[in-house]
């Protein structure tokens, strides 16, 4: 039986659409024809493309990975403390609400790998890390396709990029279109479905703009990396209350309404 607070059900049904969406990621993954027998065999059981195979790490111990856990938990903690402080204190809304949530889901991906890595532990690998400093970005291509959320960067890899090399401009504009349907079945879907709001489009207008931004920067701030790396920030930070909207927020049980 559901609660009956519609975040902890937004929280609910975002962890199906999620299950069912990484279901037919890896579904697709492992029906496209594999470019070597190695490639084949590894897709038998990395998440969702043959790359985590190359960015695996072999377990030490339990001690580090548990370790990293209470550390990751630690800073959840206080992150959503912080949170609560500002907003109930200031009585915060609005787009405001987003910006503050980034930081906190950054640590929740992070904590939820952890997690994982806890129970593979027998198996004698680690899963490789979802992200990789992405705040030291260097490019809107880089922040996609090297820093942030690398399950999916990979999986794009794989089944998009790696097939339409003789057309890299659709390829671009298909992975970032299929981004945004993700997370308007992850997010917006179980959003309208609670709680009736109509989000449709916030995510994908999000993603398109990401699209748009690596191919301006491509064709306009070559040789101005300070300018590039400003550009990052307008065009990934500034808009991501399109994606880190109501329905995210009370996934993440950050929206207000519900006793912190």
């Amino acid at each position: 039986m559901l609660p009956d607070d519609p975040n902890w059900q937004m929280t609910v049904f975002l962890l199906l659409a999620l299950a069912v969406m990484s279901f037919v990621m890896k579904l697709v993954a492992l029906l496209l024809p594999a470019k070597c027998e190695i490639e084949r065999r590894a897709m038998s059981w990395v998440l969702f493309s043959p790359d985590s195979v190359l960015r695996a790490q072999r377990a030490t111990g339990a001690g580090p990975v548990v370790l990293r856990i209470l550390m990751l938990f630690a800073a959840v903690l206080l992150t959503y403390w912080v949170y609560w402080q500002l907003v109930r204190g200031f009585q915060i809304r609005g787009i405001l609400l987003s910006y503050l949530a980034v930081p906190f889901l950054l640590l929740i991906g992070e904590s939820l790998v952890a997690i994982m890595n806890l129970f593979l532990l027998p198996c004698g690998y680690l899963l490789p890390a979802l992200h990789r400093r992405p705040w030291a970005a260097r490019s809107i291509a880089d922040f996609w396709g090297n820093r942030w959320n690398l399950w999916a960067s990979g999986w794009f890899r794989y089944v998009i990029f790696g097939r339409l090399r003789r057309r890299p401009m659709f390829a671009l504009f298909l992975v970032f279109a299929a981004s945004g349907f993700m997370h308007e079945w992850v997010v917006n879907f179980p959003l309208y479905c609670l709680t009736g709001r109509v989000l449709f489009g916030t995510m994908m207008i999000y993603f398109l703009l990401q699209a748009v931004g690596i191919l301006v920067e491509r064709h306009f701030l070559k040789g101005h990396p300070r300018l590039t790396m400003t550009f990052v920030w307008l065009v990934v930070f500034v808009p991501s209350p399109l994606v880190l909207n109501e329905g995210y927020l009370r996934a993440l049980l950050l929206w207000p309404g519900m006793k912190p």
